[in-house]
């Protein structure tokens, strides 16, 4: 897991698909053009300085018209290993914008971004001849990490696929994601403290995590980041005790949970898992089942803290619906039983799962119908 630092990214063109893609020949007078291009006016020189600082390996030279940048990228989904990258080259084309090079796939000098290979999912022309067949809302992005690095990823801004991140805090990705900015040309530029948003290397379809950004006051007053999920427990802890024990301040900046339905559903179920029952679960000190409350529809795309939208989990498969490949959870595909509980298949990580509700808690979901 890496900490981004900065974000550039860029909804490409008709003609930025057109021509990195087009065979040769397509066209008489040329090869045409093997770059992606981005606007000064949206992003000027001095944010792409902003960008490259403290980059590892970075060599800066001067072009006829502004600098160069030359650096090791790394493609997530792709690139795990630290020996994996590729050299690219950026640099100030003309004064209107500044270019990624070589991106040209049928080409001998192409230098396409791994990430961005049709080979690895991206993206590619049915008829590469055809100046219309840029998807819509398709955008590539490059990140600059706090420990020095460079990734790249893309992602294709329809408005009907997932968006890339897991969390709550959609407020820091309203410049690129937002309807507004769906469409052709949009670029930007965005920065983030440390510890703000993490990358997950190895995830191309959802490479992001947003977190609140917690400061922890420490008897040597250096600061730290907590993960939000760690204060969410916090909240919901049960555990109670009269030993002193060593504390420390925190502030913490989370949204209100209503806890006392957590610990309701939990009674309900016993402290068991609605996935896998026992299985998974561990004992807290005070002899307590540990279990943990899930989201199907996480806050920030619009879920509650309603009982219908809360299911109890052991840790494991709260993380797993979190970060695995989980199929679609359609709730009007619950299938209700003659007891008055009710279940709902599905897939993680291609093996079946079911979850079980309780009468009581079903109950609910047939009012709602």
């Amino acid at each position: 897991m890496k900490t981004v630092k900065n974000l550039i990214f860029r909804h490409l063109t008709q003609a930025d698909f057109f021509n990195i893609n087009k065979p040769p020949g397509t066209e008489t007078g040329g090869g045409g053009q093997a770059y992606i291009d981005f606007p000064v006016r949206s992003i000027g020189i001095d944010k792409w300085e902003k960008f490259f600082s403290g980059i590892k390996n970075l060599k800066r030279t001067t072009a006829t018209q502004g600098p160069c940048w030359e650096f090791p990228i790394f493609s997530i989904g792709i690139d795990e290993a630290h020996d994996s990258s590729q050299e690219l080259k950026i640099y100030q084309r003309r004064a209107a914008s500044v270019s990624i090079t070589s991106q040209k796939l049928q080409s001998s000098r192409s230098n396409r971004v791994k990430a961005w290979l049709p080979h690895y999912g991206f993206p590619k022309p049915i008829d590469p001849t055809d100046r219309n067949q840029c998807p819509d809302g398709l955008i590539v992005f490059i990140a600059s990490t706090f420990d020095g690095q460079v990734w790249a990823g893309w992602y294709l801004n329809d408005g009907a696929a997932d968006l890339p991140f897991v969390g709550e805090d959609t407020s820091i990705f309203e410049k690129m994601f937002s309807p507004e900015s769906r469409r052709e040309g949009f670029s930007g530029f965005l920065s983030f403290d440390d510890g703000q948003l993490l990358l997950s290397i190895g995830d191309l379809k959802h490479p992001f995590r947003t977190s609140s950004v917690i400061s922890v006051k420490e008897p040597d007053n250096q600061a730290d980041q907590i993960d939000e999920t760690e204060v969410i427990d916090q909240l919901f802890d049960e555990d109670f005790t009269d030993e002193k024990v060593e504390t420390s301040e925190k502030t913490v900046k989370v949204r209100k949970r209503n806890a006392k339905l957590v610990k309701k559903l939990k009674g309900l179920y016993n402290n068991r898992c609605q996935v896998t029952g026992d299985e998974f679960i561990f004992k807290k000190k005070n002899g307590v089942n540990y279990t943990e409350a899930h989201h199907l529809i996480p806050l920030g795309r619009g879920g509650s803290d309603a009982p219908r939208n809360l299911v109890i989990l052991s840790p494991l498969i709260h993380s797993m619906l979190h970060h695995a490949d989980v199929s679609p959870i359609n709730l009007e595909d619950m299938l209700h039983m003659e007891d008055g509980s009710a279940l709902l298949d599905l897939y993680i990580n291609g093996k079946a799962y079911t979850i079980h509700w309780h009468p009581e808690h079903a109950e609910l979901f047939k009012d709602a119908n």
